[in-house]
C-alpha cells in the first residue's frame, strides 16, 4: 500500500540555510523569524502552502485564536511598599 504524502511532511523540511528577504523565492514561506533589527533576522523559506504566504506549521500558528489576556491591574495598590 503506497501512501501519499501529506504537505505536513513536505513542510516539515525547512531551508537549510536562513533566507533573507532578497533571498526568498515566490514560494518560500514568508513567516519571519526573529527581531528585525537584529542580524540573524530572517524568514522560514519552507515551500508555501498553495494559494497562501506561509508553510503549513506557520499557517496553522496564524490561524490559532489568540489567547485571551488576563487584565492586570497596574497602580499604586499593586506595587510592592519599601519598607
Amino acid at each position: 500500500m503506497v501512501r501519499a504524502r501529506s504537505m505536513t511532511s513536505q513542510t516539515k523540511k525547512q531551508s537549510k540555510k536562513p533566507k533573507l528577504l532578497l533571498d526568498l523565492e515566490s514560494q518560500d514561506c514568508r513567516w519571519p523569524i526573529g527581531e528585525p533589527r537584529h542580524p540573524d533576522f530572517h524568514f522560514c523559506g519552507a515551500p508555501q502552502l498553495p494559494g497562501h504566504p506561509y508553510c503549513e506549521r506557520h499557517w496553522r500558528i496564524a490561524l490559532e485564536p489568540s489567547k485571551q489576556r488576563q487584565a492586570t491591574p497596574v497602580g499604586p495598590s499593586t506595587i510592592p511598599k519599601a519598607a
